[in-house]
């Protein structure tokens, strides 16, 4: 008789449990969107994102869903992924509504499909004046074309912009940014080997060319001045100085072209950075 009641306790409890378990389904649409918002909030973008597809997969036409999937791509890095989705879920662009269309485009400019975010820009409505011309002045910062971006800044920037008066810095800062001329760097060095490194900032390279092109000259003409144009010693040794002030000279353009790349990559990273935290 005890094991009869104790039978029939846990039978009670077994149909108890199925009861509360199917009264809340915890992958119903309803706690899939919970879920996949608390993935998104809380950083975990690539499982946020397979929560989306869930979501997606139970309800297809959501928009939001749509939205949260593509922002959880591009915050997990996972661009390729996001603009390959969003050509499935939108054959026809023009069924996006505006706020997946700035994403889209965004996910486009991060992967550097600077060409489809062109042709998407110019061809798509659902995108604002004031969204496209700040996404066009960023895609044009990732390319460094400073002047195109700086213009496009110029004709938005008017006291009430809250997107665009932060990048007053990075064009300001551009119009002071430090340039060295690969020419003038290479006529300097080729008149005094080294100094033209030394224009750019390279005190080390240049120190180096100088000693070694003038020991190895200084050897080649001791060679010469003691057995004449017949020196074996003096010919090796005037190749090898011929070789590295020729070397020296293409040095000095590397060097102002490196100088130049190197201050320019620091103004387009706060630019970048501007455009990561607007997002």
């Amino acid at each position: 008789m005890k094991n009869f009641y104790l039978l029939l306790i846990i039978v009670s409890c077994s149909i108890f449990s199925v009861q509360k378990c199917s009264a809340q389904n915890l992958f119903d649409l309803s706690h899939t969107k919970t879920f996949a918002d608390y993935l998104y909030q809380s950083g975990q973008y690539k499982l946020a994102a397979e929560e989306c597809e869930r979501w997606l997969y139970m309800q297809p036409e959501s928009d939001s869903a749509s939205l949260l999937l593509l922002k959880s791509y591009r915050k997990g890095g996972l661009y390729d992924q996001g603009i390959a989705k969003t050509k499935i879920i939108f054959p026809d662009y023009e069924k996006m509504n505006s706020s997946i269309a700035k994403e889209f485009t965004v996910l486009l400019l991060l992967n550097r499909n600077f060409e489809l975010a062109d042709s998407f820009l110019i061809g798509t409505n659902k995108i604002s004046t004031n969204d496209r011309d700040y996404l066009l002045m960023n895609k044009n910062l990732m390319l460094k074309k400073w002047k195109s971006a700086e213009q496009i800044y110029l004709s938005n920037n008017y006291s009430e912009s809250k997107t665009f008066s932060p990048y007053s810095i990075v064009f300001k800062e551009y119009k002071n940014l430090p340039h060295r001329s690969a020419a003038l760097a290479m006529t300097m060095s080729t008149i005094i080997p080294g100094t033209g490194k030394i224009y750019s900032g390279d005190w080390k390279d240049a120190l180096f060319s100088m000693l070694l092109i003038g020991a190895s000259g200084i050897q080649s003409y001791r060679g010469f001045e003691k057995n004449g144009t017949k020196s074996v010693y003096g010919w090796i040794f005037g190749g090898f100085s011929a070789g590295l002030y020729l070397g020296n000279i293409y040095g000095s353009f590397k060097s102002a072209k490196d100088f130049n790349h190197r201050h320019e990559n620091e103004l387009l990273k706060k630019a970048t950075d501007l455009f990561s935290l607007s997002l």
